[in-house]
């Protein structure tokens, strides 16, 4: 996955890129509600052995299977969580409290199990967060700013 930006600032440690949005996510919405503008999005990433000066053209990426992966986390994985929670939360409400009490525990332990998604998914992401495995990268420049 590749996204054209464009180097807003350069600091000893970092680079700071602004993009614009493709029109499926412009269409979206969501940024407003996160207070967020709807035609360009900033990224900052770690500098890197590439020379950059304010207003270059650059080419950022993300590997593909990267996406992939985080997509499977995200969406697959709670899912997977909340059908087990609410199939073990059925089961274990029907022995216990009786037949009545099935749908009740069923959601119970649905609720549950996306609880422990959504908490496992925080800490692993925190301690990815450290490697840079799912980071954007620069992978070329594609136009320089005239010096001057």
């Amino acid at each position: 996955m590749e996204k054209e930006a464009w180097v807003v600032a350069v600091n000893e440690d970092e680079v700071r890129l602004r993009y614009i949005r493709h029109a499926a996510c412009r269409e979206c919405g969501a940024c407003l509600v996160f207070g967020n503008n709807l035609g360009e999005q900033e990224l900052v990433l770690p500098r890197d052995q590439l020379v950059l000066a304010k207003g270059d053209r650059v080419l950022i990426g993300l590997k593909d299977s990267s996406v992939v992966k985080a997509s499977f986390l995200v969406y697959a994985l709670p899912l997977f969580f909340f059908l087990l929670g609410y199939l073990g939360g059925a089961r274990l409400g029907g022995f216990l409290m009786g037949e009545a009490w099935m749908e009740a525990g069923g959601l119970l332990g649905g609720v549950l199990g996306l609880a422990l998604a959504y908490g496992g998914l925080h800490l692993y992401n925190r301690r990815l967060q450290k490697t840079g495995c799912y980071q954007p990268y620069i992978v070329r420049v594609l136009a320089r700013t005239p010096p001057g």
